[in-house]
């Protein structure tokens, strides 16, 4: 089962982010759903993994999974801030105790007014009637009560996705202070120059990109990049780098790719370019 959990929590979202060797394959970035999670402590996985929700979520997440999409799952409203500021998901989910008081619907509402169309579907255990009412006023677009039914859910979701016009066949580009990247036909371009770029190449400059500002350590490089799940005495990550290095940031003022010494590599954007986003 792939799923993300995006946030500050950066061992959790190690062990648990197989879709992060899946988009290294060549998955846009708008196959993403973005799921958030209200009332959960920070870091933890509750809802998601213990309880009586479990087999409900993991069937909701194989659901998504059948129709080709990836899912990140947001436990903080500041943690969606970021990842909706970087990618622009074909649907939120967003599983609320109470639909018309989450303080979410200001920022989806700042969103739409940026000209991002982002349909939500609420998820909640308030039954239909005023609760739905409720919810649709406030900016949703689907409206479901637990416990969901997976066939219903995953025909909702492709419904939504459809009549939005957000299928999944289109491109979506990665854009990082005029670096953009076009994962479907993995093509680099900075300040509208092509760079050539190797299969491999491309795939280690694509990760560095999707986490943008995250220090992406040597091993786990191997591991999400080469497939490396053991330890290898090898110096590949470093020739790679030195390598797009060459190509993305010679001849730049402002250098993206940077090294944590001790540690591995991180991509930054330089201080008051614009972060991380995707053009449809």
């Amino acid at each position: 089962m792939a799923f993300l959990l995006y946030g500050k929590s950066k061992p959790i979202l190690q062990r648990q982010c197989r879709c992060k060797a899946d988009l290294m394959r060549g998955i846009t970035v708008n196959e993403t759903i973005a799921w958030f999670v209200s009332g959960q402590p920070a870091g933890a996985l509750k809802g998601l993994e213990a309880g009586r929700d479990k087999g409900e979520h993991m069937n909701l997440l194989q659901a998504l999974q059948d129709l080709g999409l990836h899912t990140a799952i947001i436990e903080d409203l500041e943690d969606l801030r970021l990842l909706l500021s970087r990618v622009e998901p074909v649907l939120l989910i967003a599983e609320l105790d109470h639909a018309a008081e989450w303080t979410g619907w200001g920022l989806i509402s700042d969103l739409r007014d940026q000209g991002k169309r982002i349909p939500v579907m609420v998820i909640s255990s308030e039954a239909y009637g005023e609760a739905a009412v409720a919810a649709f006023e406030a900016g949703g677009n689907e409206y479901m009560v637990k416990p969901v039914h997976t066939g219903e859910f995953k025909c909702r979701v492709d419904n939504i996705i459809r009549l939005t016009g957000r299928h999944r066949d289109r491109s979506s580009l990665l854009l990082v202070d005029g670096l953009m990247l076009d994962p479907t036909r993995r093509m680099v371009k900075r300040d509208g120059m092509d760079l050539k770029m190797t299969p491999k190449e491309f795939d280690l400059l694509y990760y560095l990109a999707v986490n943008l500002g995250e220090v992406c350590p040597r091993d786990e490089i191997l591991q999400q990049v080469w497939g490396y799940h053991f330890h290898a005495d090898t110096n590949v990550v470093d020739v790679y780098i030195r390598h797009i290095r060459l190509k993305v940031d010679k001849g730049h003022k402002n250098k993206l790719i940077h090294t944590v010494r001790g540690t591995g590599y991180v991509m930054r954007a330089p201080e008051g370019a614009p972060h991380a986003d995707t053009i449809l």
